[in-house]
C-alpha cells in the first residue's frame, strides 16, 4: 500500500483565509451604513492627543509650525477662501485652477470668484392642498358628513 502526501492549503490555513475575508466583508458592510470604519474614531481620538503633545513641544521647542515644509522660495501665497476666489489659467493647453500654478507671471491666469454652497439639499415638503384649506377640525368634519352621507344613500 502506497500512501501519498496530500497536496494543496491545510485547514489551518482556510480557516485564516476565510477569517480575513469576513473581516474584510464586515468591514465592508459597516463602512455602507455608517460612512466610516470604526478605527477612523480611534485614530481621531489619539489625533487630538497628539496635537496636544505637539502643542506642547511647539511651545517649548519654539518651532512655529512641525507639520509644513520649509519652502526657501515661498513667497506667502495667498490663501483659496470662497472670499478671495481661485485662479483659473491654461498650462500645457489645459485649463487648470491652481494657486501654485496660475501665478501673475502666467499670462492667462484670471481670478474666478467661488460660491459657497449648501451641497445636496432636500426639497421642501409641499403641502397638499387639502391639508392648507382648513384645519385638522374641518377636515374630520368634512368626513364625517361625507360618511353620513353615504350611510343615508
Amino acid at each position: 500500500m502506497n500512501l501519498n502526501k496530500q497536496r494543496g492549503l491545510s485547514l489551518i490555513a482556510i480557516s485564516v483565509i476565510f477569517m480575513l475575508l469576513g473581516l474584510v466583508a464586515m468591514g465592508f458592510l459597516y463602512t455602507i451604513r455608517y460612512g466610516h470604519l470604526p478605527m477612523q474614531d480611534v485614530w481621531a481620538r489619539w489625533g487630538k492627543s497628539a496635537n496636544v503633545i505637539g502643542s506642547e513641544l511647539k511651545n517649548a521647542s519654539g518651532v512655529k509650525d512641525l507639520s509644513l515644509p520649509v519652502l526657501p522660495d515661498d513667497d506667502k501665497r495667498r490663501i483659496v477662501t470662497v472670499e478671495s476666489g481661485a485662479r483659473k489659467c491654461i498650462v500645457h493647453g489645459k485649463t487648470v485652477y491652481s494657486d501654485t500654478e496660475c501665478t501673475d507671471s502666467n499670462p492667462t491666469s484670471k481670478n474666478v470668484k467661488l460660491h459657497d454652497t449648501q451641497g445636496f439639499v432636500r426639497p421642501a415638503v409641499q403641502a397638499d392642498e387639502h391639508v392648507a384649506s382648513g384645519s385638522a377640525e374641518e377636515m374630520h368634519l368634512q368626513m364625517l358628513d361625507k360618511a353620513i352621507q353615504k350611510a343615508q344613500k
